[in-house]
């Protein structure tokens, strides 16, 4: 065989031989880690002994943990006092040592199993409840990355289906019906917007303050004899702890770290204004004879445009911000047709609004608001 041959088949096998042993050290290291319960606490235990806490357990809605595909990682269910009995769980991850800590999402709902899957380079975490309904159960599916919920589906457990990237669901262990009985790992992939549905707000059962879900300290605290709230904070909470209401939209405000909501539960339509840094209610408006929809945010985050709807009329409303912070009404704009409207958008100065209102054989007439006069 000549030289140059044999000098091939060295290098070929000695980076087989590399890649082998790569493989084998990986899984190795996976396979040193394991979870141990011990005085209440789950650990992390290394083959050298040496352990870390990660979570509290609790008897009556068990904590659950599951490790990422490499090992490196770890994903966690926690008691947040939410929830029936008490069985509502915050998700975080962190690494196997319990450094990096990071807080995914807050559920009302008991966490029956937990599954970390990664492809082409994206984790994503299942979230499986005990209960197999759409809305606020099934399974939902977080992009770590992000912290967003980018998908909701039905099913109370899954498996990998065989020779695919996909996972099958079952519902009350039947197979889900069919043309939604599986998601594959390859469609995650191209979902651009998170599931806003699930961004939630919650009410805690003693207390009543008031959370979200992709946020780990409640947004808005009661019983504060020094901080009494106010009656648009009572309304906002009587709203939540009357039952589940859809939330059509959460919309955030990047630049002065805010959020706008709206919704509507039985006969009542209802949107407000959050501050999150300074965790105050800015607006909050509930009306059993309006409909609210499409909030959106000016570019420099201090207006925010709103579609107000009565039973004949529909009118745009323009807020800003006035004293101490509150979002107060600036401008009211009455639209003089019953034509749907649509493209919302505003100018990059922050000055003008632009919508378009459909006309005859849906040409879409755009029109323009100069918010400042």
């Amino acid at each position: 065989m000549p030289e140059k041959a044999i000098k091939m088949l060295k290098k070929i096998f000695y980076i087989t031989l590399i890649l082998f042993l790569a493989f084998r050290v990986g899984y190795s290291e996976q396979s040193r880690v394991k979870i141990i319960l011990e005085n209440g606490y789950y650990y992390t235990q290394l083959e050298t002994g040496e352990k870390f806490k990660i979570v509290k357990q609790v008897d009556w809605a068990l904590n659950k943990i599951v490790f990422s595909p490499d090992g490196k990682y770890l994903a966690y269910t926690t008691s947040n006092g939410l929830g029936f009995e008490n069985k509502g769980r915050d998700v975080f991850y962190c690494k196997v040592d319990g450094s990096e800590r990071i807080f995914l999402h807050k559920f009302d709902l008991f966490v029956d199993s937990l599954l970390w899957d990664t492809y082409r380079g994206k984790d994503f975490i299942f979230v499986i409840f005990e209960y197999c309904h759409l809305g606020y159960g099934g399974i939902q599916i977080i992009d770590i990355k992000s912290g967003n919920i980018i998908l909701t589906l039905l099913g109370d457990s899954l498996s990998m289906a065989q020779g695919e990237d996909c996972y099958q669901l079952f519902c009350f262990g039947e197979l889900v019906q069919k043309g939604r009985d599986k998601i594959c790992l390859e469609d995650l992939l191209t979902i651009k917007e998170p599931d806003s549905l699930n961004v939630r707000f919650f009410a805690g059962w003693s207390s009543g303050d008031i959370y979200i879900s992709n946020k780990r300290d409640p947004l808005l605290r009661f019983g504060d004899p020094k901080n009494p709230p106010n009656q648009d904070e009572l309304s906002l909470r009587s709203l939540l702890r009357s039952g589940e209401y859809p939330v059509s939209k959460i919309i955030p405000n990047i630049e002065n770290n805010r959020i706008a909501f709206y919704g509507k539960r039985d006969n009542f339509g209802f949107f407000g204004t959050l501050d999150l840094e300074n965790k105050k209610l800015l607006l909050f408006d509930l009306s059993d004879s309006l409909k609210f929809s499409y909030p959106i945010w000016s570019p420099d985050g201090c207006h925010l445009a709103l579609l107000r709807k009565t039973s004949s009329r529909s009118y745009i409303d323009f807020y800003g911000v006035g004293d101490e912070g509150k979002m107060v009404r600036i401008k009211t704009h009455q639209i003089t047709t019953d034509r749907p409207v649509t493209d919302f958008e505003w100018s990059k100065d922050s000055n003008t609004f632009y919508f378009s209102i459909f006309g005859q054989n849906n040409q879409k007439i755009k029109n323009t608001i100069n918010v400042d006069r």
